[in-house]
């Protein structure tokens, strides 16, 4: 892992959080969507927030 300061660590994990936070969001929204178009939308934006999640702690690891 790079040498990081204490703020570039709160940044990490603040997005770590907020990512968290979008998937569960989008998978909410799409379990409930109706519309096919909807449901893959909100999909594709759950799957996007889970290999950001996987970037970032591959970063720190």
């Amino acid at each position: 892992m790079a040498n990081l300061n204490e703020i570039e660590l709160q940044n990490l994990r603040h997005l770590l959080q907020f990512g968290e936070s979008s998937l569960e969001k989008y998978n909410n929204y799409a379990q409930n969507a109706n519309d096919q178009n909807v449901k893959q939308y909100f999909q594709k934006a759950a799957q996007s927030c889970s290999q950001n999640k996987q970037t970032i702690m591959k970063f720190l690891q």
